[in-house]
């Protein structure tokens, strides 16, 4: 019991002291002596807070006891704590125009201890407010006002550059648009001049305590941010599009061009439809600045314009004629190098350096697609003139070929032949003609068949047949043809013929009969003669039944051989009912010359006892 009564003894004396120490705080007067006298004119006084936390929590531990002071310093504020109980505090600043903050947390012991905060803005207000770390309710005496020095030009460092491209500076300030570099420990923030600012003198930095300016040289030229524009037109020009954005006088730009060969070109002698590389060097006045600009110049003149002035087709040619101009090269169509090609579908002419050509090689009565395309170099250029379909007068249309020819009847026949193509006609008209020699018919028709009718007979008849195209006739085709005789006169000529034959026959045979007749009596006489030389009466034979007195009997005698047998020859031209061959000597011979043999010996003079 007594212990228990020695700890309630010791609990409260230590109540009774911390209440007289909260009293003290509670009447303590803030202090705005200046805590450098020296500089008092020059430093902001310090602003003082009581101490005492605002918290009247009676439940817990009691809270720590805070005094503290504020005032600008440098780029941000300076905080003197008088009497501080150890332990980590809380400084959040909030500007008071944006409401933007930052809060640190800081550790803090004793008596008169000091604490930094740099890098604000400058020329900013701001609220501070402190507070323990384990008590983020409590403040310290509550908040407080204060604002930051302005930037002077000695707070600033301007960096070196090779590029010329931006303007950079170094500070401890926090500037707007700046990045804070955690190895410096400072800002850093860069401008990029326009060439709108050249050869002016140019604000980087602009405060309500500074203004900052640089002039703006040569040196921050960027060619980048240069606009060249190329005229469409000859003798070639590069013009500086936005050079009267800039404040400087007698500036301008030196080219010089290559081409497709290694050599260098100045713009007033580059040609049209070729490409060129050209370099410019800037200068001021005179003087060179080390800064160039590239710029690809390919000068097509617009496209030239060509105009057809006259179009001459023929059967298998057609020739045109035309003026050439451009507006933005007056000169470019007299160039040596200028030529044109003349085309009608495949069918081509050229190049030719004149302005006018003649396409050959066409085919009569045939429609053309035509145009005339420029060249340069012997390259094409610009757009070709408009398509225009132009057609080519006839020409001769090709032969005909007589396919067959057939007789219809002994005078009139058929002829056809093959019929042409359409390409071969050449022409606007298809027709055939034909014509028969001799006489004067003549056909027309628009198939190659024709019919010849009522010709002469037993004639030779040639027939031409021709194309015509309405111009011009082609090579004929011809054929012979002979018409038959009539059918009455045929018969006739049989009928004369057989009539011919048969008399013809007749007198042969007549002549044939009367040729024996005579032989015979020829034959008789030289007989009789025989007989009578010789006294020998004539020969007789028997004779069949029937035989008259009338009747003359011949003996069919060889002088070499016996006589073969009785021949019966009637006069007046009966029939003779026997026969008998009598071999009769062309040349007479005298009988005394004959030799006879005993049997005809004895024969012959039997007939001439007879005659006798």
């Amino acid at each position: 019991m007594a212990g228990l009564g020695g700890l309630r003894v010791l609990l409260l004396l230590a109540g009774l002291v911390a209440m007289a120490n909260c009293q003290e705080n509670s009447t303590a007067i803030p202090d705005n002596t200046p805590a450098d006298p020296e500089n008092s004119s020059d430093q902001p006084k310090p602003t003082a807070v009581p101490g005492n936390p605002t918290d009247q929590s009676t439940t817990g531990p009691p809270p720590p006891l805070c005094n503290y002071s504020g005032k600008a310093d440098k780029t941000g504020f300076l905080f003197t704590f008088e009497k501080v109980t150890e332990g980590n505090y809380s400084i959040k600043l909030t500007e008071l125009s944006t409401g933007e903050s930052n809060e640190e947390t800081v550790s803090l012991s004793g008596t008169n201890a000091t604490h930094r905060v740099q890098n604000l803005k400058p020329s900013t207000d701001y609220t501070v407010h402190i507070s323990p770390s384990k008590y983020q309710k409590l403040t310290c005496g509550g908040n407080l006002k204060l604002k930051t020095n302005g930037i002077n030009p000695n707070e600033i460092e301007e960096l070196p550059t090779d590029s010329y491209q931006d303007i950079c500076y170094e500070t401890e300030w926090n500037i707007s648009t700046a990045v804070f570099d955690a190895s410096s420990k400072k800002y850093k923030f860069c401008i990029t001049p326009k060439n709108t600012d050249l050869c002016t003198n140019f604000r980087t930095l602009s405060y309500p305590s500074l203004n900052l300016t640089k002039w703006i040289g040569f040196e921050y030229l960027n060619p980048d941010n240069i606009t060249l524009e190329v005229p469409d037109k000859l003798p070639a020009e590069i013009n500086w599009c936005n050079q009267n954005d800039l404040k400087c006088e007698g500036l301008g730009i030196n080219f010089t061009c290559h081409g497709p060969d290694t050599r260098k070109y100045k713009l007033d002698e580059l040609e049209p439809y070729t490409k060129y590389t050209c370099s410019g060097v800037l200068y001021n006045q005179t003087i060179a600045i080390n800064k160039t600009v590239t710029k690809e110049v390919n000068i097509t003149c617009g496209d030239i314009k060509l105009v057809v002035k006259d179009t001459t087709a023929e059967n298998v040619s057609i020739h045109f004629k035309w003026e050439a101009s451009s507006q933005q090269c007056p000169k470019f169509s007299h160039h040596e190098n200028l030529s044109y090609i003349c085309s009608c579908s495949a069918a081509k002419a050229g190049p030719s350096k004149e302005r006018s050509c003649k396409v050959p090689d066409l085919d009569p009565f045939t429609k053309y697609n035509c145009e005339i395309q420029p060249r340069f170099n012997d390259k094409p250029i610009g757009k070709p003139t408009e398509n225009r379909d132009l057609l080519t007068k006839p020409g001769v249309p090709d032969a005909v070929t007589i396919k067959t020819h057939t007789q219809l009847e002994n005078n009139a026949f058929r002829v056809e032949c093959s019929d042409l193509e359409k390409s071969k006609w050449r022409g606007p008209k298809v027709l055939y003609r034909a014509t028969i020699t001799p006489g004067s018919q003549n056909e027309e028709n628009k198939s190659c068949s024709f019919k010849f009718q009522d010709l002469s007979y037993s004639t030779t008849y040639t027939v031409s047949i021709v194309a015509f195209n309405g111009e011009y006739y082609g090579k004929a085709g011809q054929v012979k043809i002979i018409t038959s005789s009539h059918t009455v006169w045929v018969l006739l000529r049989v009928l004369v013929l057989l009539s011919f034959s048969v008399l013809t026959m007749v007198a042969v045979l007549h002549l044939i009969g009367w040729w024996r007749t005579r032989g015979n009596k020829t034959a008789t006489e030289e007989c009789i003669g025989l007989n009578s030389a010789s006294d020998a009466p004539p020969a007789r034979e028997r004779l069949g039944q029937g035989a008259s007195d009338e009747q003359q009997h011949t003996v069919d005698m060889d002088l070499d051989r016996a006589p073969r047998g009785p021949t019966v020859v009637q006069r007046g031209g009966q029939k003779a009912v026997g026969s008998a061959q009598l071999n009769i000597i062309d040349s007479v011979t005298p009988v005394s010359q004959v030799t006879h043999g005993p049997e005809t010996q004895r024969r012959l003079g039997g007939s001439q006892q007879s005659n006798l």
